[in-house]
């Protein structure tokens, strides 16, 4: 995508958490929209995110409590948007698998690990995100990191979930 689309995903995320109102659900939102044309490639997803959590970056606060709140509610709905971005995959691939006769099992099982690698990418993201940041929200998106690595993220479910229903669905093995 283009440079001016990251630019006005950033800037709503930051007026985003400057309103305050619905952090959670406009993230999602936004990064819904940005993903809904269907280009699943890494790098664009990478950077649809980056530009998300800079512009919450950019929007919070100095305040420490205030600022975790900000992020933690940027990256629940990144989470969630990510996790409609997945049942929407599965959908399309599932659709796919039943419309076309040249839709191989390499060809499932190679959109079934581009699926799977959602969560990775959507750590590895938020960690380089943070390397980046100041000290404050780089210490805050560690310890988010952390403890959705040590529970789970709604992404991480629903791909867990619809990996499995199209693997059942279409007899492929790993």
């Amino acid at each position: 995508m283009t440079k001016n689309s990251r630019q006005q995903e950033q800037a709503a995320a930051r007026d985003s958490v400057i309103r305050g109102n619905d952090i959670h659900n406009e993230v999602c939102q936004i990064v819904v929209d940005a993903l809904k044309d269907g280009k699943m490639e890494p790098e664009h997803i990478k950077e649809v995110l980056r530009a998300v959590v800079n512009g919450a970056f950019e929007g919070a606060t100095d305040s420490e409590p205030e600022a975790k709140e900000v992020l933690q509610k940027t990256v629940a709905g990144i989470d969630d948007a990510l996790s409609q971005v997945a049942q929407a995959s599965s959908l399309a691939i599932e659709e796919a698998t039943g419309n076309v006769d040249e839709f191989t099992e390499h060809d499932l099982k190679r959109a079934l690990a581009d699926l799977n690698d959602l969560e990775k990418l959507f750590f590895d993201t938020l960690t380089e995100v943070a390397k980046g940041g100041q000290e404050l929200t780089s210490s805050t998106i560690n310890s988010i990191v952390e403890h959705l690595q040590q529970s789970s993220t709604s992404v991480g479910r629903t791909v867990a979930e619809t990996s499995s229903h199209l693997r059942n669905v279409h007899e492929i093995t790993s």
